[in-house]
Order: structure tokens, then C-alpha cells, then sequence
């Protein structure tokens, strides 16, 4: 069944074929994943969950609204319903989500940087609300969130954003995660390996970034604390 980001994925094509726009974007993404991400559904009949990365990929192929893009796919959730409720000193307002949520909210910890790594403070700054089905697929106890400041992720993730990890979750190349360094200093970067080395490469709209590289000869201080699995504005 065809979900509304695919939908909508079908009307930013209009005209142009599936092979066309592969070919416009260098083969990035192939024909055939174009055609499944528009079905809602994989050649196994399972449904399709595109990456942030995907998504940026297609808003930058179609002129789109990556955030319009992101909402669609369940990464940051457009309001159902908003209430604004008159205080004595001012008004009160909430907001609904639309897609289903857990009734128990996920603690928000101290930023964590995209950027510089700065050190994250193991603190709880506010609360965010989650997918049910991330919680049926990774577990609550396994998901921890903390808020981005920075922009070396902003193809990714906006600073201000609301980024949720799974522990003891196996980290591929490619994967984005939030990495601790030097034991004090956590910062979100996408992991790759080498023979030779381990890369937390930066992935923003600003050139000054540079990747951090740490050599497998030298030892280095890192631990991965989770991988990047959501990200959502909502904090309370």
C-alpha cells in the first residue's frame, strides 16, 4: 500500500522516469529503491523505512523541503492537534503528534555537540516523545536521547534537534552514532572503518569541518555510546 511519503515522493517526480532521476543523482540511489521508497513497501513486501541521509538525497533531487520530507517519514512530526490554554501570566500551549506515541516520554539529556566534541553533561534537561514501533523494535530501556548543537551533522540533523540512539545496538559503516572520546567528550559523527583506521567523519553545510581519524597502531580513547536511530523537535 503506498504511504503518503510515497505519495508525495510520486508527485515531486511527476513525469520523469525512475531510471532518469537515478541517473540525475549519480546513481546515489537506484531506480528500483526509487520505485519501492514511492510503494511504501521492499520487493519483500516489507515496508520501507528511508534513512535521513535518503531523504536529504531526494529533497536535493526534487527541490524539495527535506524537513517536509523528514515529517512524512516519522523523523520530526507534524502537529495533529494544538491547544493553547490562558495562564495569568500567559497562555499554555501543547501539541499533538500524529503518528502514535509511547505514553511514557523519553528523557532528553545534556546537548550533545555536533560539532567540536564538547562534553555532553549526564543530565536530564527536558523530556521528548517517541514512535510506539521504535520502542517495539529496539526496546525503551535501550533508547536514550540528547539534544544537537552544532551543525559538522546538519545534512543530517539540524542543532536544536532532538537525536535518539539504541544501545547495544551493532554499528555498521556508514552508521551515525554518538561516539564518547578521550572519556569525557561525546560527539555525533558517522562511523566508518578502515584496515587501518577508525573515521568519525562530519557531514554539514559548513566546509570547516574535518573529520576525526583515529589510527588502529595508536591507542585511542573512544567508546560508541549508541547508534543514531530518530531524530524529532519535540521537547518538553
Amino acid at each position: 500500500m503506498t504511504n503518503e511519503l510515497g505519495r508525495y515522493l510520486k508527485q515531486l517526480r511527476g513525469r520523469e522516469s525512475l531510471r532518469d532521476v537515478s541517473h540525475r543523482i549519480n546513481g546515489k540511489l537506484s531506480f528500483s529503491y526509487i520505485g519501492d521508497l514511492e510503494k511504501g513497501i521492499n520487493r519483500r513486501g516489507n515496508p520501507i523505512n528511508p534513512s535521513p541521509d535518503t531523504l536529504r538525497i531526494l529533497a536535493n533531487a526534487y527541490h524539495a523541503d527535506y524537513w517536509r520530507l523528514m515529517e512524512l517519514a516519522g523523523y520530526t512530526p507534524s502537529v495533529d492537534k494544538l491547544t493553547v490554554e490562558p495562564t495569568s501570566d500567559g497562555a499554555t500551549i501543547s501539541a499533538t503528534p500524529k503518528w502514535k506515541t509511547s505514553n511514557e516520554p523519553l528523557d532528553v539529556y545534556g546537548e550533545i555537540t555536533a560539532g567540536p566534541p564538547t562534553f555532553a553533561d549526564e543530565h536530564i534537561i527536558g523530556q521528548t516523545i517517541i514512535p510506539d514501533d521504535l520502542i517495539d523494535k529496539y526496546g525503551r530501556d535501550n533508547l536514550f536521547a540528547l539534544q544537537v548543537d552544532g551543525d559538522s551533522m546538519s545534512k543530517v540533523i539540524a542543532p536544536g534537534f532532538i537525536a535518539v540512539f539504541a544501545k547495544d545496538c551493532e554499528v555498521e559503516n556508514g552508521d551515525i552514532c554518538a561516539v564518547l572520546v578521550d572519556g569525557e567528550n561525546a560527539t555525533l559523527k558517522r562511523f566508518k572503518e578502515t584496515s587501518k583506521a577508525v573515521i568519525l567523519e562530519p557531514e554539514s553545510f559548513n566546509p570547516i569541518y574535518k573529520p576525526l581519524i583515529f589510527p588502529k597502531n595508536i591507542d585511542q580513547d573512544f567508546r560508541i555510546l549508541g547508534k543514531y536511530v530518530f531524530a524529532t523537535s519535540l521537547l518538553k
